[in-house]
């Protein structure tokens, strides 16, 4: 039987209308895993960070120029556990907050391990690489730890998770060039639109979708994130 990340796919299938390509994503560890262990790394990193840019899109998160550790720290404290209809509601937050600080420590150690040379890129051909037993492990912790942050904001109302809006638009300027240096501007009755205002006011989750997409294939001085 192949191997599954099984909590991501129900993930999928409960959220259908959030999900974006994050089939793919998975597809693409659960081939690494069972035909190249040794690249599993890179896939699971990648999820990783698809999701990390999807929650701070919808939850309204700058990142900066954070690396992976980082930019983790920032999703987890825009995650509001409390309870509005219990008497310690605010203790509940305080306490499941401290249970996931894990979460930060185990992508610390992602992303440092990533960044050793053979884990993830570089190193000698003759170099030991990760075997199946490591790309399991890996494999589970990303199945487990993503689809929990996932979850947690795909669940909400949708009063309680804000829609990107205008300024949101504006912060993405770098992303905005690049679309509009591809596509010509649209004239419509002697006005003229940029490509990109048009797929963000008309289409948000394609717009989410080829955000994500183009972040991860443009990295930030992707070396120096993966070291911090």
């Amino acid at each position: 039987m192949a191997y599954q990340l099984q909590l991501l796919r129900n993930l999928i299938e409960r959220h259908p209308e959030r999900a974006g390509n994050l089939e793919l994503h998975v597809a693409a560890l659960e081939q690494s895993i069972e035909q190249l262990p040794n690249t599993c790394l890179a896939s699971v990193r990648t999820i990783f960070e698809a999701a990390q840019a999807s929650i701070g899109l919808q939850l309204n998160i700058e990142f900066g120029r954070d690396g992976l550790p980082g930019r983790m720290t920032k999703v987890i404290e825009a995650f509001d556990f409390s309870m509005t209809d219990h008497p310690d509601g605010d203790k509940i937050h305080e306490e499941l907050s401290a249970l996931i600080k894990g979460i930060e420590e185990t992508t610390t150690a992602l992303a440092r391990l990533s960044n050793i040379p053979n884990m993830r890129h570089g190193g000698a051909l003759d170099w030991a690489v990760l075997q199946r037993q490591h790309a399991y492990m890996l494999g589970g912790l990303c199945d487990a730890l993503v689809s929990f942050l996932l979850d947690v904001v795909w669940s909400r109302p949708s009063n309680e998770v804000e829609e990107p809006s205008g300024p949101a638009y504006e912060l993405e300027g770098d992303f905005n060039d690049s679309i509009d240096s591809e596509y010509e501007l649209v004239e419509i009755a002697g006005s003229s639109f940029e490509p990109s205002r048009i797929l963000f006011n008309l289409d948000r989750t394609q717009y989410e979708a080829a955000l994500v997409e183009w972040r991860l294939a443009n990295p930030a001085d992707a070396e120096e994130e993966a070291a911090a």
